[in-house]
């Protein structure tokens, strides 16, 4: 079952960078921590405009569509609903545009007059708003600002000292970032409009059934749509997928854990198979009665776990027929891997036989998006069904207590006790006791399955401090969870300058000795009968104890988004858990920890796309691989699910001190490929001198349906400025330089500009083109440029050093042509990608 908050942010994401890609989008700030950086503490940021965009959509979703057992969806019910949508969305900068929109201005208009002071008013010129003309504000150098333009201003903008100076931009409430501040919220207020209309249009569009499908597990628990993988080990596959949740359970009767016939089994690639089709926040069952012959898998699947930020269990049976024959053979600790990997997860390892392997099962249902972990600790690596709860006259008086605090907002609390235990007690906050021989008594009730105790406490739970007194005879393990709307997701972000300053979420773990922030997102910290909790803290539970408290900062404009700085002395190579710290109306004490294991490795890895993923066709992805410390040597390997034959450009590096290295993973996609299918391309980066743990990076590539072919007009380019002089004598050609400032149209969209054989050079959006400029010395008179549009496809551009008088307009400099098939895709509709991409996204999910 996948966590809500996590499904559907992921979704839209996704959807938004399809359908906004982050290259060249400059407008508002991008997240609440940029406002504190700016010192501009009003300013409404492209967080806050989304957030609430997609909140008036779905609530007005939910009102217009007929509830299935004719309810009605009220406004209250999404009070404590918090979606986290941290994407740059591309909006109209100044107040009054419309959607049929003006002209642009031509090109040798004026348009600004010179400001000079921060705060920049009537710099506009009149003759904008009386001919109906839009302009835009240049920012640095690269296009330089031509004659009587716009500079987008501000502090990091350099393009506003030269006339006319100052700005236009109205980003920010701040008079150091936007000369046009005081015109800020009402360009905000049309930004989050024009976000809503896109939603609303979308919506009406494609129907209310399929854009509310990854919204549906938001509705009432009766309603839910549980999506379910399940995964047979034996043969590692097939995946099967159901929405119907007794559908699930005939397909989970068609698995015998036992009978398998031989040890181990292919355990860890089922479980990564399960972990790539699955949404993130999801909760994993494995049923298994042998140990793992791919061990080799388990540094992979903790990455997947901690990347996708789920939960798994794992319900292990040993099969009598066997054991009794090769014991001798069987390593006592051969279960080891998967309590490793259930602990790191937050999920659990239950063991059980045959007889009592359906009412184990039972434990599933406890598992739920509301469930939160209040205590778990194990004793040794590992249990035996046949270890005997007998005491001895020695063990008589050895007892193990451990304490656990449940607050104010929890309920539903269930104890899982397992192993080597023959008594135990539990004691409420009052002093009250129950022994585990009374079945039902004024605490709670137990059940015995098979070695296994379950203890539902009695509702309501009393808030406070607990007690589980244990008399073992050998190893065990307690787990305790209950269910609360009090929850949070996290993640890890770096801070960045630029022109918009604000943090950037990391795609990976912390990296040793780099500073990072904690980001947090809490739910219900307002509830209508016990008030409102403050959250003040989070702390780094290490291994050998906490790592350090940090306080924790709240958004001004946001209560439930919080940041906390953690000092790289923190951070040292290992692992730890996150606990958020609170006390609730009444003072007492609130806690909560995340299930995951947060584990900090050595390198930053990192995977992208520029292009869709087409049948047939060929699919690149850049790998990005920087080493933060000493010198490391690092071996690579790729590989995808899947399979497919995948190659890469390096397979060895060498990498010093803050030093980077890029290269290309490429592979083709099958013809036969299904649209709305996944590919995962898996990146391992091993350390190899000196020896450490690999990282990992993972990419989705969605296969896209065919692009349809039309009639369209070819991309071209027109090189529409050039400027700088080159001397006759090649011998001093260093000492000159030219520029040429170029224009590219094509209807599919430019993604990237790259010199042949060189650099990647910026391109920015002017007007209905894209706009490029390009500098070289006088040694170079020529120099071919490489574009590649959002579909993939290429086409090159060349450009050479004037022979004429420096600033005389050239004529064009067409591309050559490009093939039939780049052609005819040149021409696919922007809303055709974005309706596509939403509704393979949703029949993924």
């Amino acid at each position: 079952m996948g966590h809500t908050l996590g499904s559907f942010w992921s979704l839209l994401w996704t959807l938004m960078l399809l359908r906004f890609p982050l290259q060249g989008v400059y407008g508002f700030f991008p997240n609440f921590w940029s406002r504190p950086m700016t010192f501009a503490w009003g300013s409404v940021t492209h967080q806050d405009m989304t957030e609430d965009a997609i909140l008036s959509v779905t609530l007005r979703l939910f009102t217009e569509v007929p509830h299935p057992k004719g309810k009605r969806i009220r406004e209250e019910d999404f009070q404590v609903m918090s979606l986290w949508c941290a994407c740059f969305l591309r909006t109209p900068e100044d107040p009054g545009t419309q959607a049929g929109a003006p002209p642009e201005q031509p090109a040798d208009t004026q348009t600004c007059s010179s400001c000079p002071y921060w705060t920049c008013e009537g710099n506009l010129v009149e003759s904008l708003a009386t001919k109906g003309l839009l302009t835009t504000g240049y920012y640095g150098t690269k296009p330089e600002k031509p004659k009587g333009k716009c500079s987008h201003g501000g502090t990091f903008d350099d393009s506003r000292y030269r006339d006319p100076h100052g700005g236009i931009n109205k980003d920010s409430s701040s008079f150091l970032f936007s000369p046009h501040h005081y015109l800020h919220s009402e360009a905000a207020v049309l930004a989050q409009e024009a976000s809503t209309h896109f939603l609303e249009m979308l919506w009406r569009d494609i129907g209310s059934k399929q854009f509310m499908r990854p919204l549906l597990p938001k509705l009432p628990s009766n309603h839910l749509m549980v999506q379910t993988g399940v995964v047979t080990v034996n043969y590692f596959g097939p995946m099967l997928k159901t929405s119907d949740p007794e559908k699930f359970w005939e397909l989970l009767d068609t698995i015998h854990p036992l009978g398998g016939k031989d040890e181990p089994e292919m355990c860890l690639s089922a479980l990564e198979l399960a972990l790539q089709n699955s949404p993130p926040y999801s909760e994993l069952f494995v049923f298994t009665d042998a140990s793992a012959k791919d061990a080799h898998l388990k540094n992979s699947v903790e990455a997947l776990i901690q990347e996708q930020k789920c939960k798994v269990t794992f319900l292990i049976t040993e099969d009598p027929s066997r054991t009794r024959v090769k014991r001798e053979t069987l390593a006592p600790d051969r279960f080891n891997l998967y309590i490793d990997l259930a602990h790191s997860s937050g999920g659990q390892i239950l063991f059980t036989n045959n007889e009592n392997i359906r009412r184990v099962a039972e434990v599933i249902g406890e598992s739920s998006i509301s469930s939160v972990t209040l205590f778990s600790h194990q004793k040794g690596a590992i249990f035996s069904l046949e270890d005997s709860p007998k005491r001895t006259r020695r063990q008589a008086a050895k007892q193990e207590v451990h304490p656990f605090w449940i607050d104010s907002l929890v309920d539903k609390v269930v104890m899982t006790i397992q192993g080597a235990i023959w008594a135990f007690t539990i004691r409420d906050p009052t002093g009250s006791a129950q022994r585990s021989t009374l079945v039902r008594g004024p605490l709670a009730e137990i059940q015995s399955i098979g070695g296994i105790y379950r203890v539902l406490l009695l509702s309501p739970v009393l808030p406070g401090e607990w007690t589980l007194t244990l008399h073992p005879t050998g190893n065990y393990s307690v787990h305790i969870q209950g269910q609360s709307t009090l929850d949070f997701l996290h993640y890890f972000a770096v801070p960045v300058d630029g022109r918009h300053p604000g943090l950037l979420k990391m795609d990976s773990s912390p990296i040793e000795g780099v500073p990072v922030y904690l980001v947090v997102t809490a739910t219900g910290l307002s509830q209508p009968e016990s008030g409102s909790v403050q959250l003040e803290a989070v702390n780094l539970a290490g291994k050998t104890g906490s790592l350090g408290e940090m306080h924790l900062q709240r958004d001004a404009n946001k209560t439930d988004l919080f940041v906390a700085k953690l000092p790289p002395s923190l951070l040292a190579n290992g692992s730890f858990t996150v606990i958020l710290r609170g006390v609730d109306s009444e003072g007492r004490k609130v806690e909560r920890a995340a299930p995951q294991v947060a584990t900090v490795v050595g390198s930053l890895l990192e995977l992208s796309r520029d292009t869709p993923v087409f049948p047939g066709k060929p699919v690149s992805v850049t790998w990005k691989l920087t080493n933060p410390g000493s010198l490391k040597q690092y071996g690579l390997k790729a590989s995808s699910v899947p399979q497919l034959p995948v190659n890469i450009s390096s397979s060895r590096l060498r990498l010093g001190l803050n030093e980077t290295e890029t290269g290309q993973i490429t592979l083709q996609v099958p013809g036969a490929a299904v649209p709305g299918s996944v590919i995962t391309i898996t990146l391992q980066a091993g350390s190899l001198h000196p020896a450490g743990d690999p990282t990992f990076a993972h990419i989705h590539l969605l296969v896209m349906p065919p692009p349809p072919v039309r009639n369209f007009s070819l991309p071209f380019c027109n090189a529409s400025w050039v400027r700088g002089s080159c001397g006759p004598s090649p011998l001093q050609c260093h000492a000159g330089h030219w520029t040429a400032t170029l224009r590219i149209w094509d209807e599919a969209g430019v993604r990237s500009v790259q010199a042949e054989g060189g650099a990647v050079v910026p391109h920015q959006a002017d007007g209905p083109a894209e706009s490029v400029s390009y500098t070289s010395d006088c040694c170079s008179r020529e120099a071919t440029l490489v574009v590649t549009n959002r579909l993939g496809e290429k086409y090159r551009c060349r450009v050479e050093a004037p022979r004429e008088v420096p600033g005389k307009v050239v004529g064009s400099t067409l591309p050559e042509t490009p093939s039939r098939g780049a052609a005819a895709a040149a021409v696919i509709a922007p809303w055709w990608q974005v309706l596509v991409a939403f509704l393979v996204t949703c029949s993924a999910l």
